[in-house]
């Protein structure tokens, strides 16, 4: 969790940015970034971050890509978000 405390401006950054913007965003951010990322997608998906019901209903969207995220190696996690840019905007919600 210290790589999301460290990262989060920047996190929010790439949620809140247009999708060409996020896709470049995210092809020239660190792996430790990626990581962050994936650490708050594993704590919305085992419950250790309240979420309102909304959100997670726009997230279910991405259930697939979220569980591979989570998975993955760091460097195929970046490739997993930049393949799919358009699932982090539900997460804006945390960055509030």
């Amino acid at each position: 969790m210290d790589n999301v405390k460290r990262y989060s401006s920047f996190i929010k950054r790439i949620v809140t940015a247009p999708g060409a913007i996020r896709a470049r965003l995210l092809k020239s951010s660190n792996l430790k970034i990626i990581t962050a990322i994936a650490e708050i997608v594993y704590n919305i998906i085992h419950k250790n971050i309240k979420v309102p019901p909304a959100t997670l209903h726009k997230l279910r969207k991405y259930k697939k890509v979220f569980h591979k995220l989570v998975i993955a190696t760091p460097t195929n996690r970046k490739n997993i978000l930049i393949r799919n840019p358009n699932c982090l905007p539900p997460l804006i919600v945390l960055f509030k």
